[in-house]
């Protein structure tokens, strides 16, 4: 799943400071997704993390898109 370009908001996290926040993935890492939110650039951790797809509505956890997106791209689902 390619999560770049996305719309998205965080709607748990490990860190209280970046739950709620929305904005469009500018880049993604094998652990953190970069966001930009109203103008400012945020990096939010994936780990202990559930996003939701302002597009779509559907909610994806920081495990279901752990590590870097090329190494996902072939990963099978149950």
């Amino acid at each position: 799943m390619n999560v770049i370009g996305e719309r998205v908001k965080v709607l748990s996290s490990s860190d209280p400071t970046a739950a709620g926040r929305a904005g469009r993935v500018l880049l993604e890492t094998a652990k953190t997704l970069v966001l930009d939110s109203a103008g400012h650039v945020v990096r939010v951790a994936k780990a202990g993390a559930a996003f939701q797809l302002l597009d779509s509505g559907a909610v994806v956890t920081g495990a279901d898109i752990a590590g870097r997106l090329e190494d996902r791209l072939g990963r099978r689902t149950a």
